[in-house]
């Protein structure tokens, strides 16, 4: 099934050009044998018309008959048999080198005063395959009545004839012609349309996808507006001068949709930012209160735990924050970032050593170079790096492994991540850098952690010009790729104070 609009148009002008080319080339080729075959009627007419417009001698058949081989030779084009039959049945002349399996016979009967009428010097009956004239005028005067003509097309082994049959009171003449002649001018006119057709087919295709190439250019534009849309660039509308007006209402429905997601995107990013820094300053004022209280309790207390324990929900509060206002900025594409010379097979020592510290009981192995180089936001990439080994380690299993490479790949740098234990459902594995998603909602919350961290780590990774994937999870393992450029344009960063 055809799925494209311009291989529709080419094969849609394919079809109905073919149906018309070869009803043209039927109509050509019938009109082509229909206009020769009364051409040659006007010449055998004229020929026979002239021989029984007058008494003629008994052998002034061979004479004419032998005037054809003098005049046109062995040309089978221009080959005429003739017969002159008495009208008591008596031949009186028949054409020598007769064809081979034509009959006599086959020729126009004899004309008879009782079955035929006269006609005019000239006249030429309707055309078809015998004709007979149907509309007697009354003959000269001065010349002998005539009757005919008749004609038809006769087939024999060597070919086909047309032959007439006219006559006067004594005398019916019957001449044919070879229509070898015919039957070459009309195969050489099909082979032109053979050979003709599929390349003015071709021609009318290409045509055919260039019209619908053309057709479609709006909805190419369409198309490329709307590639163009990111969060940096949500003003981008479709151009509608000169639109057709078959597109035109296609293109408002559009811009219009674009306006609307345009200014709910940054009502939405407005929102996060916003809320981010409204909650920093109670945060701030509350973390402060339950400190001092922290203080006040006495140790070991009841009052203490608690107090400690809403120190941690603060403190967790505060990074979901920092988490949301960052992501927030990654969205409308105002990430700060710093261009800073690192050394990612160091930082993957450090984060190997993180581990030890957080996770004795794990096994760590890290295999990467003594230096590979990169630039990028230093703080920035340690996040995604933390987060990497952080989900390493709560949701790998106890006493089982890490392992941390870092190679070059080209003009890239990649840092793997790959933790021993349960795989991520098949299920999870789409939705897992979703923000706030959650794989297992039975899980504690020390465990689960904000459902930011992956999230905000690809967007990290994208605003570098790189990239954050899952590589795979099996049975075995389930492992992370961060990919980074080695080259970054440094931008100015700004300043951005999350404490």
């Amino acid at each position: 099934m055809l799925r494209s609009f311009r291989l529709k148009i080419a094969f849609m002008t394919l079809c109905l050009s073919g149906l018309m080319l070869l009803a043209f080339g039927f109509f050509a080729v019938s009109a082509l044998n229909r206009v020769a075959i009364e051409r040659i009627d006007r010449e055998l007419i004229a020929l026979a018309d002239t021989q029984v417009r007058k008494e003629q001698p008994r052998d002034h058949w061979h004479r004419f008959d032998a005037s054809f081989r003098s005049m046109y030779g062995m040309d089978e084009s221009k080959q005429f048999i003739v017969k002159a039959t008495l009208q008591q049945g008596d031949v009186l002349h028949a054409t020598a080198d007769w064809p081979q399996g034509l009959s006599t016979n086959a020729l126009p009967l004899p004309l008879t005063f009782a079955n035929v009428q006269s006609a005019p010097l000239g006249h030429i009956p309707p055309a078809g395959e015998e004709r007979l004239n149907n509309n007697p005028q009354p003959a000269p005067r001065e010349m002998t009545l005539i009757h005919g003509p008749v004609f038809a097309t006769l087939t024999g082994a060597d070919g086909s004839w047309r032959a007439i049959t006219m006559a006067n009171e004594e005398v019916s003449l019957s001449i044919a012609i070879n229509l070898a002649g015919l039957h070459v001018e009309t195969s050489r006119f099909r082979n032109t349309l053979v050979i003709g057709a599929p390349l003015g087919l071709l021609l009318l295709a290409t045509v055919g996808w260039l019209i619908g190439h053309l057709a479609l250019r709006p909805v190419d534009r369409i198309a490329k507006t709307a590639e163009q849309m990111t969060a940096q660039q949500l003003d981008a509308r479709i151009p509608d001068k000169n639109a057709d007006k078959e597109l035109q209402r296609l293109i408002d429905v559009i811009n219009g949709m674009l306006e609307r997601l345009d200014m709910s995107f940054h009502q939405a990013t407005r929102f996060s930012a916003d809320a981010a820094h409204e909650l920093k300053t109670p945060l701030a004022i509350l973390q402060a209160q339950i400190e001092r209280s922290l203080q006040r309790a006495d140790d070991e207390s009841l009052e203490q735990r608690e107090y400690a324990e809403q120190l941690d929900e603060v403190q967790r509060l505060k990074i979901i924050l920092q988490k949301l206002l960052l992501l927030s900025r990654a969205d409308a594409g105002q990430l700060p970032l710093s261009a800073d010379d690192l050394n990612l097979a160091e930082l993957a020592r450090d984060a190997a050593t993180d581990i030890e510290i957080l996770a004795p009981d794990r096994t760590v192995t890290v295999d990467a170079p003594t230096e590979l180089m990169a630039r990028g936001d230093a703080h920035l990439i340690n996040q995604i790096l933390e987060n990497l080994i952080t989900n390493a380690v709560k949701f790998g299993e106890e006493d089982g492994s890490i392992v941390i490479k870092a190679a070059r790949h080209h003009e890239s740098v990649v840092v793997t991540v790959a933790n021993s234990g349960s795989p991520i459902q098949e299920q999870d594995q789409e939705r897992i850098f979703e923000r706030f998603y959650r794989v297992d909602p039975s899980r504690s919350r020390q465990t689960e952690g904000t459902g930011l961290g992956l999230s905000l780590a690809r967007e990290i990774a994208r605003a570098h010009g790189g990239d954050l994937i899952l590589l795979q999870s099996s049975d075995s393992s389930t492992s992370f790729s961060l990919t980074l450029p080695r080259h970054l344009i440094p931008i100015e960063r700004l300043a951005c104070d999350f404490n």
